[in-house]
Formats: structure tokens, C-alpha cells, sequence
């Protein structure tokens, strides 16, 4: 019995077997905005940045803005994952800055624990030591 050519039902776990069979709902786009900022300015060489980056250097740019409050979940391998906590670090930063009041959650031992649904909530006192 195959569900996916090449392969065999009895080489999936319980989850893959399942998984293969549901089709993910349509997510709509994520609630920001586009802002538009000021002018890039270089501090310094600006005529040489201006030379290399002719159709870039003194555009504006646009970031994004929270429309509403996130809730954020991060969950990694559950071994040693380097540049694992810059990530966290940023992604906690960014709707702190952008979403006042969204909250983040972790999850311990990786995708193991999103089964078992071990979490925490990601608070500064968590991230920043």
C-alpha cells in the first residue's frame, strides 16, 4: 500500500500517515502593513555606495507594521542549534517593537514538544540572560 509514489505506508510514523492526507488550510497574509520611511542615507562614502547601488542608494524603504496583536510560537531541533538563540532574540525583539502587548512561546525538546505540547511563554527575563 503506497500513499506517496516511491514510498511505503509502513515506513511513516502515525503523524506522517495522517499528515499525508490533509491538505493544510489557506492561511491569509500575515497582519502588517507596509509604513513607508524615510530616504536611505550612507554615513559614510555616500558617492560610492551611490555608484555601487545606483537604483537602491536614496530610495525609500517601507517596514512592516502589526496591524493587531501575534501570537508567536518558535520551535527548533531540540539539539544544539547554532545561531539558535539570535534567531529567538530577533524574532522576540521584532513585534515588542511592532506589536506591543503579542506574545511568544517555545517549545522544549523541539518537535517532540509540540506533540506533547510543552511550551513556555517567551518573556524578556527568559530571553535576555
Amino acid at each position: 500500500n503506497t500513499l506517496v509514489p516511491g514510498h511505503l505506508a509502513s515506513v511513516y510514523s502515525e503523524v506522517q500517515t495522517s499528515r499525508i492526507g490533509t491538505r493544510c488550510p489557506f492561511r491569509p497574509p500575515l497582519p502588517f502593513h507596509a509604513r513607508r520611511r524615510a530616504h536611505h542615507q550612507a554615513t559614510g562614502s555616500p558617492d560610492e555606495i551611490a555608484k555601487l547601488f545606483p537604483n537602491l542608494y536614496g530610495q525609500p524603504s517601507a517596514e512592516p507594521v502589526a496591524t493587531k496583536l501575534l501570537k508567536i510560537s518558535v520551535v527548533l531541533s531540540g539539539g544544539y542549534a547554532l545561531g539558535g538563540q539570535n534567531v529567538i532574540y530577533d524574532v522576540f525583539d521584532y513585534p515588542r517593537e511592532r506589536a506591543k502587548g503579542s506574545t511568544m512561546y517555545g517549545f522544549r525538546g523541539g518537535p517532540a514538544g509540540v506533540m506533547i505540547r510543552k511550551y513556555v511563554q517567551v518573556t524578556a527575563d527568559f530571553v535576555y540572560p
